[in-house]
């Protein structure tokens, strides 16, 4: 059915993908290629060879997106340093993140990909990106930019769940300090008690006086909880 559609007219839209952009995003298509083009994945052009895949589309999401999250958070949270602003902007334009939105907003229903053994392990993410490459380009700036911020920063991004996971507590409490003009010390022991979850501790100093310490089964754990510690201190 779909071979017979684009020979046909290789623009024309599967209805069911057509009532998708409207309901799920609000968009009604002007010039539909971009938007086959942005669902195109490029094994798919095995069986489509006069269908565009979605790399190009992909290259210019990625820039669009990382700029809109990049201004959305400047707006939203005026008190926030750089290096926080840094750290959630970089959560929320990661792979693994737009693979999740991507399938919040059901975009996985809608690709067009090879079916083989083969992963692709960044297949709804990279067209995600390259969907909103695609909107951008048919609807212009300010309207790509207020369906992005209406339709997925506002429903989908859940900014007190992003800043606790995965949160870089030492680099948080490194920048903090440094604001400060004061400089804090990680201090890592072997502990004599190896047990499978606590064989490293971890102390923070501040001018020779033990700050918060923190124990887990890595260096890197045990310095996380340590940070941690303290910030629950401050």
């Amino acid at each position: 059915m779909l071979r017979s559609l684009f020979k046909k007219k290789s623009s024309l839209i599967p209805l069911t993908f057509k009532n998708y952009l409207k309901k799920e995003l609000n968009v009604v298509p002007k010039n539909e290629d971009w938007y086959i083009q942005a669902i195109t994945h490029s094994s798919y052009k095995n069986q489509f060879p006069e269908l565009k895949d979605n790399e190009r589309l992909e290259y210019l999401g990625d820039a669009f997106i990382s700029l809109i999250v990049a201004e959305y958070l400047f707006e939203l949270l005026p008190n926030e340093h750089e290096g926080i602003l840094t750290q959630l902007r970089a959560k929320i334009v990661s792979r693994d993140n737009l693979n999740k939105l991507g399938v919040k907003i059901n975009l996985d229903n809608h690709l067009l990909y090879q079916k083989s053994k083969n992963t692709y392990k960044s297949l709804i993410g990279n067209a995600f990106e390259a969907l909103f490459g695609a909107i951008l380009l048919d609807c212009g700036y300010n309207s790509a930019r207020k369906i992005f911020i209406d339709q997925v920063l506002n429903k989908w991004v859940d900014l007190e769940e992003i800043k606790t996971e995965n949160r870089d507590f030492k680099s948080e409490l490194l920048i903090h300090f440094q604001k400060k003009k004061e400089i804090i010390h990680f201090n890592i022991k072997e502990r004599l008690k190896r047990s499978e979850n606590e064989r490293f501790e971890a102390s923070i100093l501040l001018h020779g006086e033990i700050m918060g310490i923190g124990q887990g089964s890595s260096k890197k754990e045990a310095e996380q909880k340590a940070a941690k510690n303290v910030f629950n201190q401050l």
